[in-house]
């Protein structure tokens, strides 16, 4: 491809700036800073993808980050960066994700791209991921600061996750990481591009929609695009709705839509030539590639503002030069504006910057515990009011095992929204069964349910928590098929397979000390010792079914009812009971490769001693001999260590001794190898 010029030229169709070809020469830097439309994305994306893909694999770390202003809308840089790869053709080497998709988790020897808003992201990065299970946290965790390279795309419009990323930057130099791991940040410099004309518009505040409105039709010019930017959703949709009722061809465009209503919002702004008008809340602001002949914005901070006129005659496709209007929205402008840049003749205003709360390292090891998964860490990544939760719409009370709904059928709402608000499910940690909200389970990034008769939401206008109109839901039918063991497992063939593929899995990463090594590898064939107990071994011949003798890890369809005789029942624990004393590592590895049993260990909700998550202490486990030829006999289970002994402070000396992020890493790699292991016997069978 003639070096990193082809590369670009095949991708984008574009020879690459000089900024960008030093960016594949050199590597990312920490800080890169252009004018808006100057192709940040291509130069991080694709001059990262040259280092890894051609010019320095070894060096260039196997996933990108890309890091997105919470309000923003992934999808569109989502789908061009799938664009760039087809035409390289690269889409089957290079995973492309969006950071919602968990199937990135199961292959972490691949190179891949991540796509996701700073929430979604920095939650997941302080192991509480919005919209993630706790259950599946650490993994997220190990791999966003493991051999990974974070871009922050439009810094300065993070709010407090800005000092955020960078302290999380500054811990990973400081405590190691099993990889090397950076961070870019990218901003746009205050240049105005191609903007000719500045006018500020005067709108009463006693009718100011419909000033904006007027305004707005007033200084559209016929068969071009004109793009209104406002401060809220509530603004944008009330201006939507007045300019529908003049008959206008308008588009609204916010993040507060299910996915499958957004892409096809940004299937119709992507085609261009129209002769409309485009309302937007800050959704435009960053990821999006978009331009028009005017443009309203309400006054709004420095950062904002420069990315708004940025999608003001973007590519110069006007030559007389576009119209950048702007007025103060009728509530007042906040302090923090960029007056001074759209009024040149008034001194510029500089306001304080507020205390924002600091990450430091006793929070990010407090954090590593997971038994408390409510613990709040919106402080670090957004303000109040930005706060949501992510609701779907199901006919009538949902079911107890009411399916969950997928990505397409989610809307992001703000948490205040949801507050009062009644017929609203969510799911119970301890049964996971449906249940109507109760006080305290609506935390930022919960899963919510609501009744499509209700109403809340508008297909053309999104989250509309007035409407009443009801919803039609988006669930899916049943599949008439699912995947499944097709077959029945020996304990013993289980363990050997984990153990394959956990050395498989780390001759494919960079290498880990062998001491880690080979704890990983002996983690993965003890696992599931647990398994031996008799409340698994009844559940898996419960179903019936021509099951062999032995002891067994999996049974085969349909016969695998999952559902042990025992409430909360975890294998894990008796697993690392099990095994002797004097091998911590290993103790942990195998006690965590589910994600529940880790750090601090309490009795599920309602377990009175003697149980602990199911196990009674006392419960005796038969002998087991494995294929390598180890023996494990017969005992008598205490369940002590975990309630009274040593089990939290030897975990805490490991999470301290090796760091948080290589411990949660050792962890992933036992995980990712019982996933392959178990899906070698998995596939399509009648439900």
């Amino acid at each position: 491809m003639d070096g990193f010029e082809g590369f670009m030229r095949t991708a984008t169709g574009h020879a690459p700036h000089p900024y960008q070809a030093r960016l594949a020469a050199e590597g990312l830097p920490e800080l890169l800073s252009a004018p808006t439309g100057a192709g940040k994305s291509a130069a991080a994306v694709l001059a990262w993808l040259y280092r890894r893909l051609i010019a320095a694999p070894e060096s260039t770390p196997r996933r990108l980050v890309y890091v997105l202003p919470q309000h923003s809308l992934p999808d569109q840089l989502h789908d061009r960066i799938g664009q760039w790869l087809a035409r390289l053709g690269r889409a089957d080497e290079v995973g492309l994700h969006p950071i919602t998709d968990g199937a990135w988790r199961r292959r972490p020897e691949r190179t891949a791209i991540l796509v996701g808003t700073h929430d979604l992201l920095l939650s997941r990065a302080l192991m509480r991921g919005y919209g993630d299970a706790t259950a599946l946290a650490p993994v997220s965790y190990a791999l966003l600061h493991t051999d990974t390279q974070w871009v922050v795309d439009e810094a300065d419009l993070l709010g407090p996750a800005l000092p955020t990323t960078v302290a999380l930057q500054r811990l990973r130099d400081e405590v190691g990481t099993p990889s090397p791991t950076g961070t870019m940040w990218m901003s746009s410099d205050a240049s105005l591009p191609s903007v000719r004309r500045i006018t500020r518009l005067d709108i009463d505040p006693a009718h100011y929609i419909e000033g904006l409105a007027d305004a707005l039709a007033a200084a559209h010019v016929p068969g071009t695009q004109t793009i209104a930017v406002l401060n809220t959703v509530e603004r944008a949709r009330a201006l939507y709705a007045a300019l529908r009722e003049t008959g206008r061809d308008v588009l609204l465009v916010h993040p507060r839509f299910r996915a499958v209503d957004r892409r096809r919002l940004l299937s119709e702004l992507d085609d261009t030539g129209h002769d409309r008008i485009v309302v937007t809340a800050q959704a435009l602001e960053a990821g999006i590639d978009v331009s028009s002949r005017t443009l309203l914005t309400e006054l709004a901070p420095l950062s904002s503002i420069v990315q708004r006129a940025g999608r003001c005659n973007r590519y110069g496709e006007h030559p007389a030069g576009g119209d950048l209007l702007w007025c103060e929205p009728s509530t007042g402008a906040d302090p923090d504006t960029a007056r001074w840049l759209l009024a040149p003749d008034r001194p510029p205003v500089r306001p304080a910057t507020p205390d924002r709360p600091a990450l430091r390292l006793p929070d990010l090891l407090e954090l590593f515990d997971t038994a408390e998964p409510d613990t709040d860490v919106s402080r670090w990544i957004c303000d109040r009011a930005d706060l949501t939760v992510s609701v779907a719409w199901r006919d009538g009370e949902p079911s107890e095992d009411e399916p969950g709904p997928g990505r397409d059928e989610l809307c992001q709402v703000p948490l205040a929204d949801l507050e009062q608000r009644d017929h609203a499910w969510v799911r119970d940690r301890s049964d996971g069964h449906w249940r109507r909200v109760a006080a305290g389970d609506l935390q930022p990034g919960a899963t919510v349910l609501l009744q499509a008769e209700h109403g809340g939401y508008l297909p053309d206008e999104g989250w509309a928590p007035e409407s009443r109109t009801p919803v039609t839901p988006l669930a899916l039918p049943p599949s008439t098929l699912t995947f499944a063991c097709t077959r029945w497992v020996s304990l013993d063939q289980h363990l050997m397979e984990t153990e394959q593929e956990a050395r498989l899995l780390l001759d494919a990463l960079p290498g880990l000390p062998a001491e880690q090594q080979e704890a990983v590898a002996r983690a993965a064939r003890y696992h599931d010792l647990g398994k031996c107990h008799e409340v698994f071994q009844e559940m898996l011949r419960a179903g019936g079914g021509d099951f062999p003798e032995g002891l067994l890890a999996k049974s085969r369809a349909p016969y695998n009812t999952g559902r042990h005789r025992r409430a909360h029942f975890r294998h894990e624990l008796v697993s690392a009971l099990i095994l002797p004393d004097g091998q911590p590592l290993i103790n942990y590895l195998v006690a965590a490769h589910h994600g529940k049993v880790r750090i601090t260990v309490r009795p599920a909700a309602g377990e009175e001693t003697p149980f602990l998550m199911g196990v009674r202490d006392g419960d005796r486990t038969p002998p087991i001999e494995l294929s390598t030829g180890e023996r494990f006999p017969a005992q008598s289970l205490r369940t002590d260590i975990f309630t009274t002994g040593p089990w939290t402070e030897r975990a805490k000396a490991l999470r301290d001794d090796l760091g948080p992020f290589r411990l949660a890493y050792l962890e992933t790699l036992v995980r990712v190898a019982d996933w392959r292991s178990s899906a070698r016997h998995d596939g399509p069978v009648l439900p």
